[in-house]
């Protein structure tokens, strides 16, 4: 189905719509309809099932930057493909799976919140208590929140099987999507792990960043859309080298928002990363690049579940006094100027499109 793409689309003020938009907009009535009767289904199974299915439906729809959707709709046009409306399927499968993953992250970090809602295990929580049910209402909040989170990732399953393409396109599609998924677990894994490792250093982060966010934000999302059109080797090759690049500064931006951002903006508390111990670039920069003292603030610092704000604001000082924060800014700009080189073979008007999503990943604030 041929549609307006960003570029002739127009906001109601008369100004062009940006990459983001062209997809955001519409997806959220993709998924709207999509959720709305899968929950229907749900309650038809049993109505006390609802709150489950309700805890998935309103996380999807307090927002989300829908970026992931984003690059499989310009992974599309990438391949010289028009406007198709049966692209959004697709894309709306990966902002399921994404919706997955961050009901499981909430979980393992024992985040209470998530875009300034209770996470959905603290929702679920909530509801074990308003229903009156007995029993420890916190760990039934976890145990609820990783069905909700096994749900979604079924539902992701679902809607990518319903889209409306050819069998072939499909099929190359969902082996892009078993990477994603194989890739994104074994990151989590590892960035599980890497919070205990002691002797963690920037490779063992990096590696972490690229498989749990780089890849799965950016690069496998790229390729599903391509994968749907006519994508060849070069590129394939082509969008592998900026979504890696792209991919690796989007998690070195939420290294810096996890630290130094606006929980306000951010949807999540801003010591967070300190109490679980995430051994980020940033940090592991910063801890190579501190005086001794400080050092050991730092690594007192990282892991400790009762960190207040005040040991919080002294950790972040030495982070920006080190040098760490500023040297990862000026890495976050290399990545953003590799990623722009390697948009030279992509077609009009997929590589603006590319070139304008790379720098909001790079200079965004939530």
């Amino acid at each position: 189905m041929r549609g307006p793409t960003a570029g002739e689309r127009r906001t109601a003020q008369g100004r062009p719509i940006s990459a983001l938009d062209a997809v955001s907009e519409p997806i959220d009535g993709v998924l709207d309809d999509f959720l709305g009767r899968r929950l229907a289904d749900l309650v038809e199974l049993d109505p006390a099932l609802e709150p489950v299915g309700r805890a998935v439906v309103d996380l999807v729809a307090a927002g989300g930057k829908r970026l992931r959707p984003a690059f499989v709709y310009w992974g599309h046009r990438a391949t010289g493909a028009e406007h198709d409306d049966s692209v959004l399927g697709p894309a709306g499968a990966v902002e399921l799976l994404h919706t997955f993953a961050l009901i499981h992250d909430d979980i393992m970090d024992r985040s209470p919140e998530r875009r300034g809602h209770p996470a959905v295990h603290e929702a679920l929580a909530a509801a074990h208590s308003s229903e009156g049910l007995a029993g420890d209402r916190s760990w039934f909040g976890v145990g609820g929140g990783i069905l909700a989170g096994d749900l979604a990732f079924v539902w992701a399953d679902q809607m990518l099987d319903q889209a409306s393409l050819a069998p072939e396109a499909l099929d190359r599609a969902r082996r892009v999507f078993t990477d994603l998924r194989v890739e994104v677990m074994a990151g989590q894994y590892l960035d599980l792990r890497l919070a205990g490792f002691p002797h963690a250093v920037e490779d063992d982060s990096r590696r972490v960043a690229l498989l749990k966010s780089g890849r799965y934000t950016v690069t496998r999302p790229l390729q599903l859309g391509a994968a749907l059109g006519s994508s060849d080797r070069l590129l394939d090759a082509a969008l592998a080298a900026y979504g890696d690049a792209v991919g690796l500064a989007f998690q070195w931006r939420d290294d810096v928002l996890g630290l130094f951002g606006d929980s306000a903006a951010t949807g999540k508390g801003a010591v967070e990363d300190l109490r679980e111990g995430k051994r980020t670039v940033l940090m592991l920069r910063a801890l190579e690049l501190a005086g001794d003292a400080e050092q050991a603030v730092l690594t007192r610092t990282l892991g400790d579940p009762d960190l207040d704000d005040v040991d919080a604001d002294r950790a972040r000082q030495i982070v920006v006094d080190s040098g760490a924060l500023q040297a990862v800014e000026r890495s976050l700009r290399t990545q953003q100027t590799l990623a722009e080189r390697a948009l030279a073979p992509i077609a009009q008007p997929a590589r603006d499109a590319l070139a304008e999503l790379a720098e909001l990943a790079v200079s965004r604030n939530d």
